[in-house]
Parts: structure tokens; sequence; C-alpha cells
């Protein structure tokens, strides 16, 4: 049977059985301590350790966001809402392990939400089916929004930098994954990093950061970016500018920001950022900076030059990804098939630079099954269902097609975290993007197959943009 009590390096935790009984799930295990009090905003701390058992059995605080303004998201992901908290450094695994000696594959995965908001227990995140396939699945809470990404020069002074406490949270929490989770039966070499939009631009950053160094294995890039940044960079200093601005616009001291209530803080930063750097501008008021700690280079410039923590990249991105073709003319009789290829350039163009760069190469893939029950077909964050195996979670009427590609997506996913290549015995062939194999994985309505998605009308002419670092706003 799977574990259920294991002593890690802060004390023992106890978990509980998963659906599946060979299972177990480990929720809320703190890897940081309360960034509450005078540590709001400041770089994670070690937690505490403790005596006894941890009860592990409950999921825990999501960080302070919105609560009900994600839209047709809240139908599809956020049914309800949860509690949320400043005190919210948690993660969660999920193990199929019998024992400690079994040096399983590790998902390290990190949630999206536009760095403004999400958690680590989203309805369509599921650790079963990766541990039906000999995996582990950890997932993390961080700080997002202003309480992740809030830089000021009183703040840089106390703590020698400012602008990346959630950024710092993720790397804290893959560090303690790194040297606990060998307790659950995972392998602290072989741990994969991947993310899902904000989760994946997390995933290049952390490709890019110094402090990262060792203790990631591969990388999943899921619509979030590759040799470009689908944002822009900031330096701390520009960071610390708008925090200032911030509080005047808010009518906040310094001392009232690092005082007053955790919620009444969010509610009033939330407004005036909403005002001032509103969604689409090409500054992003909260989103990890260039402190020259955790970051001293632009991530494009840093996967560009190749100074990355691994080569070993899966990258990819949906149908519905149109957030970087705002710039094209919507008057354009062509834009529906422009659009598609915005969706797809990021990471052509990545494993075209692997490519020109003699690196190892990357597996990318295109998803573009209309999801079934509404008009919305593939949209940006679709494929999170089929890559977990979760459909069953869902209120959409699958098909059976719906399952089979699920299946094969789960699969590919985790012959990767444990090999570095997707492919295994009775799965159509995904191809590494050579020189020879241009391919792409194109996981679609009538089936899935590799496709030379550049031989399509407007791929030449557009993907330029995506293959240099920079900001790829400007189409």
């Amino acid at each position: 049977m799977a574990l259920l009590e294991v002593k890690t390096n802060y004390g023992v935790v106890r978990g509980v059985r998963a659906n599946n009984p060979g299972y177990s799930i480990f929720k809320g295990v703190p890897y940081a301590a309360p960034p509450v009090g005078d540590k709001r905003f400041a770089p994670p701390q070690k937690p505490e350790s403790w005596e006894g058992v941890l009860d592990c059995s409950r999921w825990q605080n999501t960080c302070i966001q919105s609560a009900g303004s994600f839209g047709f998201y809240a139908k599809e992901f956020y049914p309800e809402p949860k509690q949320m908290d400043e005190d919210c450094l948690y993660l969660n695994i999920w193990t199929p392990a019998e024992s400690a000696e079994e040096k399983l594959p590790v998902f390290f995965w990190i949630h999206g939400g536009g760095y403004g908001g999400g958690y680590s227990y989203e309805m369509e995140f599921d650790g079963e089916a990766m541990c039906k396939r000999g995996c582990i699945l950890v997932s993390i809470e961080y700080r997002c929004n202003s309480f992740g990404f809030f830089a000021h020069p009183e703040l840089t002074a106390r703590n020698g930098r400012s602008g990346n406490a959630g950024l710092e949270d993720q790397i804290a929490a893959l560090q303690w994954t790194y040297e606990n989770i060998g307790y659950f039966g995972g392998d602290p070499e072989n741990i994969t990093v991947h993310g899902q939009s904000a989760g994946a631009m997390s995933t290049r950053t952390l490709l890019a950061s110094p402090r990262c160094k060792g203790i990631m294995n591969r990388a999943i890039v899921q619509s979030g970016g590759g040799i470009n940044d689908w944002s822009g960079f900031n330096t701390m200093e520009k960071q610390e500018a708008i925090g200032i601005e911030l509080l005047e616009a808010a009518g906040m001291s310094f001392e009232e920001v690092m005082t007053l209530p955790a919620h009444e803080v969010f509610d009033r930063l939330s407004a005036v950022s909403a005002k001032l750097y509103p969604m689409g501008s090409e500054t992003l008021c909260f989103h990890p900076c260039i402190d020259g700690y955790n970051l001293t280079e632009s991530v494009g410039v840093s996967i560009e030059a190749g100074r990355v923590n691994t080569d070993s990249i899966m990258c990819g991105s949906v149908s519905g990804d149109f957030g970087l073709s705002a710039k094209l003319d919507k008057n354009d009789p062509d834009l529906k098939q422009k659009q598609r290829v915005v969706a797809f350039s990021s990471q052509v163009a990545w494993g075209e630079h692997h490519i020109e760069k003699g690196r190892a190469p990357v597996y990318s893939y295109f998803f573009e099954r209309n999801l079934p029950g509404d008009q919305l077909g593939a949209f940006h964050s679709s494929e999170l269902w089929y890559m977990f195996g979760s459909l069953h979670r869902a209120w959409r009427p699958w098909t059976g097609y719906d399952y089979e590609l699920s299946d094969a997506m789960v699969s590919y996913w985790c012959n990767f975290a444990r090999t570095g290549d997707p492919n295994a015995e009775g799965l159509p062939e995904w191809p590494a993007y050579t020189a020879a194999t241009p391919l792409t994985m194109n996981f679609a309505d009538g089936g899935f197959c590799a496709k030379n998605l550049s031989e399509e009308p407007f791929a030449k002419q557009l993907q330029g943009a995506f293959r240099k670092p920079g900001y790829a706003g400007a189409l």
C-alpha cells in the first residue's frame, strides 16, 4: 500500500488515501514559514520543525485574490470560493510509492492565473493519472498579485531585494521538493518543472534563475512563451517605482501597506493597479523582475544564450492562445489563420532556435481539440483536463475520443518526465523537433499526429517576432 506517514526534514506528515487506495495524497505540507507580520512581501523563510505527526488530510489556504472574477473559468475550474489568507505557503503531493526507495520521476506543477490568482488544487489538477504511470505530482501554492510581486525601496532596504516574493516562493518550494521528495518515493535528480500560462512563464523563469541550477531536470512549458517573453521583465528599480506609484494612488504609506489587514491591502492595491496597468498593457504590474539575485537578465536573453538550467524541454500552446495577436489587423481577411500562426509560433521558434544552436532538440505540441459542450473551442487552459487525466471532474459531455486523447497525453507527459522522450510503444510517434523532423505534435479533433506547422500560410512571415529575445507583444 502507498505511504501514509512520511518523515521529512521538518517532521512527520500523515496523508490520506486517494480515490485509488494504492496512491496517497499529502495536502497542505508547509514548505516555508507563514509570510505574515513583518514577513509580508519578504522572501520566504524555512518552515519551523514540529513535534508529533502533522495532519495533511485537508487543503490549506490559497493566496488572497479576487473572488468571483474568473469569467467563464468560474464554471470551468473554480466552482466554489476557497479560504484565502496570507498564510498560504503549502504544497501537495500525490504519490504511488510504497517505500522511500523507489526513485520515481517527479512532476513539480506551478498553476496559472496571470500571476494574479489561481491555486494549487483547482479541480482540474489531479495526480492520480500520473501515479498510475509511476510518477509523483507536487503542486504548489505561491504568493500572487501584490503579495507576490510588490516592490518598494524600503522593502529592498529591509530584505536586500524586493519584487520577487512569489518567484522566491516557487524556488523555495522546488528546493523543499529536491530535499524531501525522496522520503515520498521520488527521485530528486529527476524533477520536471511544469506549468501553464503564468505557471509556464514561471517555469521559464526558473529555467533562467541561477538559484535553480542543479535542482530541476526537465521543463514543460504550456502556453507560456519560448525564446520571446510573453510579457516584459522590469528591472527591480522599475518595479520599485511602480510600487511607489501604487501606494500614492492608493493613498497608503509604506507603514500602512505593511500593517493594514491583508484583505484591505489587496483590495486597495488591486483597484489602483487595474487602473494604472490594465490587462493587455505592455508593463505588467505584478510580475517577476530582474533583481540581480533570482534573475540576472531577461529570461528570453538567457534562453537565447543557452544560460539555462536544462535543455530537456517540452513546450506547446493551444489554438485559443490569441493573447499575442492583438496587434494584428482585425479587418484582415486572413485574420483567423494569422491568429492560429501566432498561437503556435512560440514553440516552433524554440525548436528552430535549438536546431541553430546545436542544442538538445525540444518536443513541441499544438492542442486544438474543440471541447464538447459549448462553442468556446480549444480555449486557453483547455488542455489541462486532458494532460491531468481529470475529465471525470468536468461538466462537459466528453466523447470516447476525448478519453483516448487524454490517456495519450498523460502518457506522453509521464514518458517525458521519466526519460526526456515522450514516446513509448502503442503511442503515435512524437518526433523531436530537428532539422530532419521539424515537426510538432498536433492534438486535434480528428486525431493526433506530428505535423510541420511552419508550412502553413503566413507561418514564415509571422514567426520572426518569436525567434529573438524580447517582448513578443510587438508583433
